[in-house]
């Protein structure tokens, strides 16, 4: 077995493992995360993946603050309560306006900018909804599993074209784990209306 393939297997696997622990709402999405999406830098670089490669590192970043928000106690936030973690909720009407205004800017920006390769535009339009999944992540909106959902579709097909059948595999059980974790967190996030 050469080392490309061990390395993606152990992403695969970490990165089935984080989102597992996402789908339970438990903190250990991100550090198990963490491994996976540097490994993924790696994978992507290597396949010329370059969007999904710096998407991942900025993951990184964005799991390390995540961890951290899951965690903190603060009472002058308005989904904590003094005592309470950061609890599971849905964007509100300001949220979802800003989240569907960087989408749609993004798009725009993807369509004007971005080469005219298929390939690299859903590259592109693949990290900025995972970009804005991991974001909604971290601060517990149950939207992310939404943006999730529609990048792991994407990105079945554009692994396979890249001969990633592994990591196309991985995206079938996300797009499972998807639908999961958003009516796990929905429920969650009903009781603590």
């Amino acid at each position: 077995m050469n080392y490309e393939l061990i390395i993606e297997i152990i992403a695969v696997a970490t990165g089935l493992l984080s989102v597992w622990y996402s789908k339970k709402i438990n903190v250990l999405v991100f550090p198990i995360g963490i491994i996976s999406v540097l490994l993924y830098v790696f994978i992507f670089i290597k396949n010329g993946l370059f969007a999904n490669a710096v998407i991942n590192f900025i993951y990184f970043a964005i799991s390390v603050f995540g961890w951290w928000n899951w965690k903190r106690q603060k009472s002058n936030d308005e989904s904590l309560k003094s005592d309470d973690e950061l609890k599971v909720t849905t964007l509100n009407k300001k949220e979802s306006v800003i989240v569907s205004t960087i989408l749609l800017m993004s798009l725009l920006a993807i369509s004007i900018f971005a080469p005219k390769s298929l390939s690299i535009r859903f590259d592109y339009f693949t990290s900025v909804l995972g970009l804005i999944a991991m974001w909604l992540t971290s601060i517990k909106k149950v939207e992310n599993w939404i943006f999730y959902l529609a990048a792991d579709i994407i990105l079945i097909p554009l692994c396979i074209y890249n001969e990633l059948y592994l990591t196309s595999l991985q995206y079938v059980a996300y797009t499972i784990l998807a639908i999961m974790g958003y009516i796990n967190w929905n429920k969650e996030a009903k009781k603590n209306v």
